[in-house]
């Protein structure tokens, strides 16, 4: 059916209209089918219940759908128990890592956080400590009081002076501690790592006290100020205000237990129920019904609301909800028609409201200081158990600090055990390797001379053939003694004749290795006696010599080249033991240089253990101001540093100070001694400078000409001197008064006339007035009648040139106009050639 809705196939060719018709009108078949049966769907919805028929009847193909139902069936069953492994996977992953890291903590991680900071401390998480460990705790205990009881020491002295950890400052000390210039066995360095590793575990037990204490006392504080909002509450519902309360809580960092705790609202997912799931909720539901049914008929409860409201105790009415009561008549009659007696009641009544308002307002301020009171109290008790938590913060972090300190007391122990062990094997593998050359170096020595004794044997025997070889050669013409001369000449001449190959054995010989010699001989060896036979054939036979003398002669012959074969022969085997004998004694140089090397690097690496076990690394605390190392980078570099005594640099130091006081001293000495010096030179040069102005005081004395008025001064006395001056000044006096009468009445005659032409000008400047307010008056007149020609050409000229501006714009318009139309021409074109040279990928498509 589905198959039927689908496109026809395209086989390279036209669909058969057959089948395509046969398909229109089955697809028109199926639709009728559709709508027929939907439509009796709906009607089947309208009529009554009873009348109803199941969906499932309404299905054509019941096989087909069964079929759909069981592959349905058998997917969610497949997705059910994929769904029910991963499930199981992660139970089991969850037991795993909450077994591994949370049951097996014996104290859980835990925070306490402040009231009003974010500020919080963590404990450490403990696991139970291994029975393992313990007994090689205690296993170091024993030993060590053993050590102490055989040295007769106290186990104060055991201590060092020298500070290397905090853990002192935080009251955890291990009485049973080497002292770090002590340790040099690796047995003393394994035991101070696990003393080490109990002080850390201490020093974390200490902290995790501390930190239960202000656990419990925040607890505690959280439950008091629960108590005391209650009880504010209590007040403001007294006082009838509505205001939010501050109330702390713990959060999930200080119950760690809420991980385990998943709540509704963190499952965003729909809560899925099997059929039997839901038949129990439904029972339970059921039950708790009839539970709360049975609750509400208690008989107990139901005299107690009847009774007492409710409660047990009855509360007092508060004092802020009473009413004085007002008289009956009050509403009952006007004003005008009270009595005395009544009018008496009011004004009585008056009174009593007004007392009780002062009461309530009295017991109002009574309530809001009580309310003050508990909320500072609150507060107060917070701030005071927040600044305990900062102590305990910075114990914290000075506990931190101990163990970081002993842990690196621990790795330094580590590493130094670790650096003893590699240099104990790196020297036991040099012994090793030594005694192996030794043993071979040995050997090849006692080769070497075994094979010396052989290599002199082989040569003695060379020489040997090669002196056998010269005396066949000199007594060659002894054994043909008894021929003619010239026959022995000829004879020799064939005596030095030797076969083809014998000139190649030389040049292999010379210009070849022993072993391709070897290969030579080897190769030719069946040739040789060939080769022999022909040179001693009769033919080569020298005329006139007999057969006997020939035989002979070829006898001698061949023992001549057999000799000189033998000596090439041998002479190959002595060049080759030669050079084996050569490459065994550079072999036995080099074993010994070897040996030297090995043990040159075993004295190093001894003496290079010995300073790693002499050479103790030591911890120590020092204060700020104490490291006198230039920190550029993170960590100082104490790699050329050197640790003294602070007696040492103090005594430096106080050296330092005698000796700049000292020198301060002289430096005094010197600077008062130049101030005298500075002191005299001046002296000494103001003498000189009053020598030299007396000087030229005596020289200017000397050369002063005397008048005749000087010589008088100095012959006459002094009482006539005086009255003739005071005659000489009263003469002058009565010459400078007349002088002065005059020049006042000169001045006086300047004045009036000065007058006289102030006057004079005074009348001229008011007529030039005149003459300038006619010329103003006038100039006015002309500047309007020139402004007034000069706009007329003006409007002209800007007429003109506002003309001429747009007969501009319109050209410029014209031909930006006239130059788009021939750049679009010209594009056009251009198109044009293109799809004429080009052809066009639609073009090329559609054809």
């Amino acid at each position: 059916m589905d198959n039927i809705n689908k496109p026809p196939s395209e086989n390279g060719g036209e669909v058969d209209e057959y089948h395509l018709e046969t398909r229109e009108k089955l697809l028109v078949r199926m639709n009728e089918i559709r709508s027929t049966i939907q439509e009796m769907i709906k009607e089947n919805e309208i009529v009554p219940e009873i009348e109803q028929l199941e969906l499932k009847e309404f299905n054509v193909d019941d096989q087909r759908q069964k079929m759909h139902d069981a592959v349905m069936e058998q997917e969610v069953s497949k997705v059910r128990d994929r769904i029910e492994m991963e499930i199981l996977e992660r139970r089991y992953m969850r037991d795993v890592i909450k077994r591994d890291c949370w049951d097996s903590l014996k104290v859980k991680d835990r925070a306490v956080k402040a009231f009003h900071t974010e500020h919080e401390v963590t404990n450490y998480s403990l696991k139970e400590r291994p029975q393992l460990e313990l007994d090689a705790l205690q296993r170091v205990i024993n030993t060590r009081t053993d050590e102490l009881a055989e040295e007769d020491e106290d186990l104060s002295e055991t201590q060092s002076s020298v500070a290397s950890s905090y853990s002192a400052e935080l009251g955890v000390v291990h009485p049973y501690l080497y002292d770090q210039f002590t340790l040099h066995t690796t047995e003393q360095k394994m035991n101070q790592i696990v003393l080490l590793q109990d002080v850390i575990y201490k020093i974390k037990v200490a902290l995790n006290t501390q930190f239960d204490k202000v656990y419990k006392q925040k607890l505690q504080e959280i439950n008091r100020v629960k108590e005391r909002n209650k009880q504010v509450k209590e007040l403001l519902d007294e006082l009838e205000v509505d205001e939010e309360l501050w109330e702390p809580d713990l959060n999930d960092r200080e119950v760690p237990e809420r991980v385990f705790v998943v709540k509704d609202s963190e499952i965003k997912a729909e809560k899925y129920l099997t059929p039997e799931e839901e038949k129990e909720e439904e029972r339970k539901r059921i039950e708790e019904q009839k539970r709360l049914a049975a609750k509400s008929d208690n008989v107990r409860e139901r005299a107690l609301d009847d009774m007492m409201d409710g409660v047990l105790e009855v509360k007092k009415e508060s004092l802020l909800k009473a009413e004085v009561p007002e008289p009956d008549f009050v509403q009952g009659k006007p004003n005008n028609e009270w009595t005395d007696e009544e009018k008496k009641q009011f004004k009585e009544f008056e009174k009593n409201v007004k007392e009780m308002n002062a009461e309530k307002d009295k017991y109002r301020k009574l309530l809001e200081n009580e309310i003050k009171g508990l909320q500072k109290n609150t507060k107060e008790a917070t701030e005071r158990f927040d600044d305990g938590l900062k102590k305990l913060f910075e114990r914290k972090i000075k506990s931190d600090m101990a163990i970081c300190q002993e842990e690196l007391k621990i790795k330094t122990l580590n590493y130094s055990i670790l650096m003893e062990k590699v240099l104990k094997n790196e020297e036991m593998e040099l012994v090793q390797k030594l005694k192996a050359m030794a043993a071979q170096k040995k050997k090849m020595e006692e080769g070497l001379r075994k094979f010396e004794n052989e290599c002199a044997e082989f040569q003695e025997s060379h020489e040997n053939i090669i002196a056998d070889d010269k005396n066949q050669d000199k007594d060659f013409r002894k054994e043909f003694s008894n021929l003619h001369k010239a026959h022995v000449d000829q004879l020799y001449k064939l005596f030095k004749r030797r076969p083809r190959w014998v000139p190649f054995l030389a040049f292999y010989f010379e210009n070849t290795s022993a072993f391709w010699f070897k290969m030579f001989l080897f190769a030719f060896r069946g040739h040789k006696k060939n080769a022999m036979d022909e040179l001693d054939s009769h033919r080569n036979m020298p005329d006139g010599l007999n057969q006997p003398v020939w035989e002979k002669f070829c006898q001698i012959r061949r023992t001549k080249v057999d000799t000189e074969h033998k000596i090439k022969t041998t002479a190959v085997t002595l060049a080759e033991m030669m050079t084996s004998l050569q490459k065994m004694g550079e072999e036995d140089q080099a074993a010994e240089e070897d040996i030297k090397q090995i043990e040159e690097e075993l004295e190093n690496l001894r003496e290079e253990k010995q300073n790693f076990l002499t050479d103790i690394p030591v911890q120590f605390l020092l204060k700020q101001g104490q490291v006198e190392v230039a920190n550029t980078d993170l960590i100082p570099d104490y790699r050329n540093s050197i640790l003294l005594h602070r007696s040492r640099v103090e005594e430096l130091n106080n050296t330092i100070q005698n000796l700049g006081e000292q020198k301060i001293a002289t430096m005094v000495q010197t600077k008062d001694f130049r101030k005298g010096i500075i002191q005299v030179e001046w002296d000494n040069t103001m003498r000189r400078m009053q020598i030299e102005d007396l000087k030229n005081k005596e020289r200017d004395i000397q050369k002063l000409r005397l008048t005749e008025d000087h010589k008088e001064y100095l012959k006459a006395d002094g009482d006539h001197r005086v009255c003739k001056q005071a005659v000489s000044m009263k003469e002058t006096q009565s010459l400078q008064q007349r002088n002065y009468q005059k020049d006042v009445k000169y001045r006086k005659q300047k004045i009036r006339h000065l007058q006289i032409q102030v006057g004079y000008r005074e009348k001229k400047n008011e007529a030039l007035d005149k003459q300038v307010e006619d010329m103003h008056v006038t100039v006015s007149q002309m500047r309007h009648i020139y402004e007034a020609s000069a706009t007329e050409e003006n409007e002209a000229m800007n007429t003109e040139q506002r003309y001429q501006e747009v007969l501009l714009v319109q050209r410029l318009k014209d031909t930006a106009a006239y130059q788009m139309e021939k750049l679009a021409f010209l594009s056009n074109e251009m198109q044009r050639l293109k799809m004429r040279n080009v052809p066009s990928l639609t073009q090329i498509k559609y054809k």
